[in-house]
């Protein structure tokens, strides 16, 4: 009875590629600005100008306080000017008067020094009604809450009609998206290695590292960012210094508050073995993947695997250069078994496979 045919299996040639050290951090985004949109006088809502959720431009009039109380107080407060103003010119003349016939003997020292303190005390008063026209326009011009830079506009805490003043919280919330912060935590110990280096080396090194998102879906964010900021002390119960990143975001695909992998990769790197990672299995034992040696016949091989490159992973030992690992029809066979080997190109950012023939 003749023998059956090898079964066939993909496999992939094993290649080396520079590999640029690289860290991955848990990170959050936040807002590159954000105010608290708050009324700074106590009055009604009496309209809102806003949609929420929208963007809107700087100097934007958002909402709209009832303004009646606010113009009779500047209406009182400029008729109390007035009067202080005709006080002051009064009182001016009588002082001068005063002065004139002080020098012929007419009028008393004591008398001349009641109308100087009535000039003084007239023109105090004209000082504080000048102060109070001042505050009363104001408290009107805050009756229009307008928008102190462009962003994105966060829900309404508030209705039509209801009651605000300075302690009632914020309105709304105004965000600046773009560019978007990307915040983490660096061990305490990495960053005093870092920091050793020097200032000007530091620099340097900020200046060729490559940052990178993955977002929550696992996609990678098409845009890369760069270091903003460091923490000028650690945080003692976590021994870790805040970092920031910053990314820019005008499609406005990043929010605030969302939990993302920052991929920290530096410009220098090593030639190291990539294998596929479709390629490695797992037991307790440890990692290993299937290869075909040149009599075609199947072979375990454990590995140290390092990070992951799209859709490959290092293998930092247990393979070389050129090695053929079998990435499809691994449930098929077992080690020492005669294989057929087909041979496959894989792209190493979405691991698909095609015909090593149909790569060019």
């Amino acid at each position: 009875m003749p023998e059956p045919a090898p079964v066939s299996v993909s496999v992939v040639a094993l290649e080396d590629a520079k590999v640029r050290p690289s860290r991955d951090f848990v990170a959050r985004t936040a807002a590159s600005a954000r105010a608290d949109i708050a009324a700074r006088v106590e009055a009604e809502i009496k309209e809102i100008h806003f949609q929420e959720g929208s963007q809107v431009e700087a100097g934007q009039l958002l909402v709209s306080l009832e303004d009646t109380n606010a113009t009779a107080d500047l209406s009182q407060a400029k008729a109390e000017l007035e009067a202080s103003r005709a006080e002051v010119e009064s009182a001016s003349k009588n002082l001068k008067r005063g002065e004139d016939v002080s020098g012929k003997g007419y009028l008393s020292e004591a008398d001349l020094d009641k109308l100087r303190d009535r000039f003084n005390a007239a023109r105090g008063r004209l000082k504080a009604a000048e102060a109070a026209v001042e505050k009363a326009a104001n408290n009107l011009g805050y009756t229009e809450i307008r928008a102190p830079f462009e962003g994105w506009i966060g829900k309404s805490n508030f209705d039509v009609g209801a009651v605000v003043s300075p302690t009632s919280g914020a309105i709304t919330e105004l965000l600046v998206t773009d560019p978007i912060y990307v915040e983490f935590q660096v061990n305490e110990a990495d960053y005093v290695s870092f920091r050793r280096a020097g200032r000007d080396a530091a620099k340097d090194f900020v200046s060729h590292l490559s940052l990178y998102l993955a977002l929550p879906d696992g996609e990678r964010y098409a845009q890369a960012g760069a270091l903003d900021f460091a923490d000028v002390r650690t945080d003692s119960s976590t021994g870790t210094v805040a970092m920031r990143a910053v990314f820019p975001n005008s499609a406005a695909v990043l929010l605030p508050g969302l939990y993302v992998t920052l991929h920290v990769e530096g410009q220098a790197g090593e030639a190291q073995i990539l294998v596929p990672q479709m390629a490695v299995q797992e037991t307790i034992e440890g990692k290993f993947v299937l290869i075909v040696d040149s009599n075609q016949k199947v072979a375990q091989r454990f590995i140290k695997t390092g990070p992951r490159r799209g859709a490959m992973v290092v293998a930092q030992s247990g393979l070389e250069v050129d090695e053929q690992v079998v990435v499809e029809g691994l449930q098929k066979i077992r080690p020492g078994v005669t294989v057929n080997p087909v041979q496959k190109h894989i792209d190493p950012d979405t691991g698909a496979l095609a015909d090593a023939g149909e790569v060019k």
